[in-house]
């Protein structure tokens, strides 16, 4: 009778510690459906999907939200600086141009699996440095600093099944800046004789990408609204188009290769800029058209891209903003 009883009493604290168990599991499950029913009615990401919008950018796009490291040659960087001896090129061991560079979209849903929607802000600084020789360095070292390259933007993206983006820019900004080792040092930059460049100006702007297959098709335009009486130049209007092409080898690794073909319609202003309340005086004024011509090729790994590039267009150093910048080099890009 005893043992009987005992197993009884055993049966029931197990039966009740069952119970107590599977409404806990029960009330879990519950607590788990109810979280992701409600986190079901809109996914945040203000990031960028890698795994489709990689297809909606262009790789070789200089004005691309990425980040990237490229180091190279300049062919013709004595031309750009007016064959100034004093910057000793001839002394340079290789160029390099770090990019930083990025999107963010605080506002971002979708409707019906198919159509998302972005308000978001890119933004991108670009630097232009060289080395010397390691037996020989100037005022500021081993390395020249000549200037910086910004650009930000608030845009608005409608994205159609991961395959067609239309983007609608009301303002981007561009800014450029000479660096300080030129501007520290009279023998690189004499400002007693030579113009003080600046540049600062706001575009609207409009762009499309379709992913088709293998290939990323892109073209846009842009046209300026300000700047026109205090920048050295302004881009009253460019129009670009770029193909990339993007073949899988072997799991993330993709071949990737693509051309970009820009031309952009600039006003050259020569600016005195006197310290009063009259505003700038603009001494001379021209426009004209350049050319902007991009090759590459290289492996696509995951967000990486590794290629060589080839690029021709107006310099975006601000000293030289009246010349074309001519340059070859392996360019490392992240996309994130």
């Amino acid at each position: 009778m005893k043992f009987k009883l005992s197993s009884i009493i055993a049966l029931l604290l197990l039966l009740s510690l069952y119970v107590k168990i599977y409404a806990q599991t029960n009330s879990y499950n519950k607590m788990d459906m109810h979280i992701n029913e409600v986190k079901s009615k809109w996914n945040f990401n203000p990031l960028r999907f890698y795994d489709t919008d990689k297809y909606l950018y262009g790789w070789l796009d200089p004005e691309v939200y990425n980040s990237k490291y490229w180091v190279g040659d300049i062919f013709n960087i004595e031309s750009m600086y007016n064959h100034n001896n004093n910057y000793r090129f001839d002394k340079m061991i290789f160029f390099h141009q770090p990019t930083l560079g990025s999107e963010i979209n605080p506002i971002a849903f979708t409707y019906k699996g198919k159509h998302r929607f972005r308000v978001g802000v890119g933004f991108l600084t670009q630097f232009f440095l060289s080395v010397y020789k390691p037996d020989y360095s100037i005022l500021y070292g081993e390395s020249i600093f000549y200037g910086t390259y910004m650009q930000v933007e608030l845009y608005f993206d409608y994205i159609y099944n991961d395959v067609l983006r239309f983007r609608f820019t009301p303002v981007r900004h561009i800014c450029t800046h000479i660096g300080g080792d030129i501007l520290g040092d009279d023998n690189l930059y004499n400002k007693e004789k030579e113009e003080f460049r600046d540049s600062s100006i706001e575009l609207m702007h409009f762009s499309i990408h379709y992913k088709y297959g293998y290939f990323t098709l892109y073209g846009g335009f842009s046209f300026a609204m300000t700047g026109f009486k205090e920048s050295n130049f302004i881009n009253l209007f460019s129009v670009y188009y770029g193909t990339d092409f993007r073949y899988p080898l072997w799991g993330e690794i993709s071949f990737i290769s693509g051309i970009y073909l820009g031309a952009s319609y600039d006003r050259i202003n020569s600016v005195e800029r006197i310290n009063n309340n009259k505003g700038y005086n603009i001494t001379d004024t021209y426009d004209k058209w350049f050319p902007s011509i991009a090759i590459g090729i290289g492996f696509e790994i995951y967000r990486f891209t590794i290629g060589v590039k080839y690029e021709y267009l107006r310099s975006r150093q601000l000293y030289s903003y009246k010349k074309m910048e001519n340059k070859l080099g392996v360019e490392v890009s992240l996309f994130f």
